[in-house]
């Protein structure tokens, strides 16, 4: 048995403090636990709290070793879309230009995005593409 039960945090170096910790909270409507302008910001969804850290002083790039992406479970394909709206409006960089079936193997839904400082971000539902309409995507390991 493992010694540890469970993440406690994700701690995240980010190069803009403010348009990341806007990310969650515009877009994914976390909430705000602290906020130290220039410094960090603790924020969560009610499960899961991500600290923010502007100490980086280039962009994320999945290549390099270090956080291949972060996942968040969403309830609804209906919840996706409502995320992807508003990535869209906020100019935030899409992968697979959006939802999607993510690969053949497991058919689950996903929104692959980049927040701010080039973190991948995937946004996930167990819900299956029933009708069949939803274009097929690349899965955690693509990169394009």
């Amino acid at each position: 048995m493992a010694m540890t039960k469970g993440v406690n945090h994700v701690g995240l170096s980010v190069t803009n403090l403010e348009e990341t910790k806007d990310f969650f909270v515009e877009i994914l409507e976390f909430q705000v636990l602290k906020y130290v302008e220039g410094g960090h910001a603790f924020v969560t969804d009610g499960d899961t709290i991500i600290t923010l850290w502007q100490t980086a002083e280039e962009k994320a790039d999945v290549k390099t070793a270090g956080l291949h992406h972060l996942a968040f479970q969403v309830e609804s394909v209906t919840v996706l879309r409502k995320i992807e709206e508003r990535m869209k409006q906020k100019n935030i960089r899409l992968q697979f230009d959006g939802i999607g079936v993510r690969g053949q193997e497991d058919g689950f839904i996903a929104l692959f995005c980049y927040e701010p400082s080039g973190i991948r971000i995937e946004l996930a539902t167990s819900e299956k593409d029933l009708l069949g309409d939803i274009p097929i995507i690349g899965g955690c390991g693509a990169l394009d």
